[in-house]
């Protein structure tokens, strides 16, 4: 029973309140102070106001506060302002600096990858070149050789048909002194001693046996023959030392040749390893231009990445602060326009709010 009444009697009060406030002309500065009192600004300042009211400060002092805090947060803006600005400058100002770097680091990376690949082709046909004078060089010095042993072998050939054909002359030489010796009527016994002091295995005595038998007619036909086959003889001798001269002479005129040749070959694979090597170097220098320029491009890709990062965390904290600051000056405005226009109204508010 007990509990119903008051229940009954809470009810009531809740709702004469309710009423009253329903019908409160100050319904909407009360509605606009409570909404203040959710920012924290709003709640410290309505805290502030409510102790100065309760220290009987004057209503001057708690103006010139909120004119304070209204002209400091319009400087921190216009100081922020300032700041946004030459910030944007400095971020369009780096950032134009890292896409210079990244252009031109991305140009050396064209430039030198064109580079090496022409220098990469140079290289290879200067190597095959170098090898193949190397291998021609490695012929002619072969052909050399050949030609030096053949000339040696011919030489030597040369040398032993010429004394056996000497020796050949020489015989028939004395066969014919001694066939022209033979006489009808000459005794064949003392020419056969003669011949015999030779040599008793002489062929020449054979042929004197033969040779004593023969008319004179047949003489002179066997002399005739003779003196033939040793002009003959003669003639290839001499024919022989001529070719023997010109081969020699052949082979001095080739050496000469193979020696010039040797020099040109020796002297184009010289100049070709120098041009290998340069250009080897300079592959080598293009090949570091470019690591190096892929380095910077890195380098400055990363720089320009990290830095617009830095600049968009610059302008969301700006606009962010800008927002705040914006709310706490309208705060501000909102309760000089109150204090100057509904200052009872504000005391009631205040009243209520330290009874609650």
């Amino acid at each position: 029973m007990n509990k119903a009444i008051l229940i009954l009697v809470v009810l009531s009060i809740t709702q004469s309140v309710f009423v009253k406030r329903s019908n409160d002309p100050t319904k909407a500065v009360f509605t606009q102070l409570e909404a203040m009192e959710e920012h924290e600004l709003g709640k410290k300042l309505l805290d502030t106001i409510a102790l100065q009211l309760n220290n009987k400060a004057p209503l001057s002092d708690i103006a010139k506060m909120l004119q304070q805090l209204r002209e400091n947060l319009i400087l921190n803006q216009q100081e922020a302002d300032q700041k946004h600005a030459q910030d944007e400058v400095d971020c369009e100002t780096e950032i134009y600096q890292y896409n210079r770097r990244i252009d031109y680091a991305s140009a050396e990376i064209t430039d030198s990858t064109t580079e090496i690949a022409t220098l990469t082709s140079k290289v290879e046909q200067l190597a095959q070149d170098v090898d193949n004078k190397k291998i021609q060089l490695d012929i002619l010095n072969e052909q050399e050789t050949q030609l030096t042993e053949q000339r040696a072998n011919d030489a030597d050939d040369f040398i032993k048909f010429e004394h056996e054909t000497e020796n050949v002359i020489e015989a028939i030489e004395v066969i014919f002194t001694k066939l022209s010796s033979i006489q009808p009527e000459q005794e064949v016994v003392q020419i056969l001693t003669q011949l015999n002091q030779i040599g008793a295995s002489n062929p020449i005595l054979a042929l004197m046996q033969v040779a004593s038998t023969f008319s004179k007619d047949q003489l002179n036909n066997v002399l005739n023959k003779l003196s033939e086959v040793s002009a003959s003889l003669e003639q290839s001798l001499h024919d022989a030392r001529q070719s023997e001269i010109q081969a020699q002479l052949d082979y001095e005129r080739l050496m000469v040749e193979i020696e010039s040749q040797r020099e040109s070959l020796s002297s184009a694979r010289e100049d070709s390893e120098r041009q290998l090597k340069d250009n080897e170097q300079a592959l080598d220098l293009q090949k570091k231009r470019k690591e190096d320029a892929t380095d910077e491009l890195n380098a400055a890709t990363s720089g320009k990445e990290q830095k617009e990062g830095e600049c968009d965390g610059w302008r969301t904290q700006y606009a962010a602060d800008t927002e705040h600051r914006q709310q706490e000056i309208s705060i501000i405005r909102q309760i000089e326009e109150i204090l100057a226009t509904k200052l009872k109204n504000v005391k009631v508010y205040l009243l209520e709010r330290s009874s609650s």
